[in-house]
């Protein structure tokens, strides 16, 4: 299992630009990216809707689209949601400690990737 991280500059292109930040874009980019997640979108997006209204707060709501902006960034490269599934499957399968940590540790450069992407 390899964990070496990915070098230089990325040559992948995305499969479609990074859609704003709203209920319906996402929707439709997670339906296109990955069906079975359009229904955790679903389903959370009503959680998230649920909460709001109880504790009369954008909070939820906010923190539902910045999640799922950022679930979009990390899969619309296809090169870069290989690589997460890789990373994945890496920290399922370790052997050992530092094999984990250290396809973990790449997870997380992925994650502050998408995470500069959602925010620009």
């Amino acid at each position: 299992m390899s964990t070496q991280p990915i070098e230089g500059p990325q040559h992948d292109e995305p499969v479609f630009p990074m859609p704003p930040l709203t209920e319906q874009a996402l929707r439709v980019a997670v339906r296109s990216l990955d069906l079975s997640a359009s229904v955790r979108f679903e389903e959370e997006f009503h959680s998230a809707w649920q909460e709001a209204v109880q504790t009369d707060s954008t909070v939820p709501m906010h923190t539902f689209l910045h999640r799922w902006g950022v679930f979009v960034a990390l899969r619309r490269y296809p090169d870069r949601a290989r690589r997460l599934h890789e990373l994945e499957r890496a920290v399922a399968e370790a052997h050992n400690i530092e094999e984990a940590r250290h396809a973990s540790a790449e997870i997380g450069h992925l994650l502050d990737a998408a995470r500069r992407e959602v925010a620009a």
